[in-house]
């Protein structure tokens, strides 16, 4: 009887601990400028052009230096991504190289922001 009641409690428990839900996290993605644009309708009492709260539609316009950095990802992640299928490489060499590319992508990084909050100090 007490291994009966033993073998119950623990398929309880297993039972139990697969029925918990799962918490999902979405990664908060940052967005830049936006331009937002409202609907326009006439109104009894405001009259024309009375702006309704909620915005009509969202346009988002990355600026010059968010498409430069994309730019400079892309063309960096597919570097890094030929070097990992280079059979031709050890491990060691591909992880060096891999390194030196991702040393070289924030290097560049930093130069497209340096050069584009410069251009608007002078």
């Amino acid at each position: 009887m007490k291994k009966i009641s033993i073998v119950l409690f623990s398929i309880i428990i297993a039972l139990s601990a697969s029925a918990q839900k799962r918490v999902v996290v979405h990664p908060v993605v940052p967005v830049g400028p936006r331009i937002v644009y409202y609907h326009s309708y006439w109104h009894p009492y405001f009259g024309f052009n009375y702006w309704y709260g909620q915005p009509a539609y969202y346009y988002y316009h990355p600026t010059k230096l968010e498409r430069q950095i994309t730019d400079i990802e892309n063309e960096y992640s597919d570097r890094i991504y030929s070097v990992r299928q280079d059979d031709s490489l050890t491990h060691h060499e591909r992880r060096v190289k891999i390194r030196e590319l991702r040393h070289e992508r924030n290097q560049a990084v930093d130069d497209a922001k340096r050069n584009y909050y410069k251009q608007y100090e002078n």
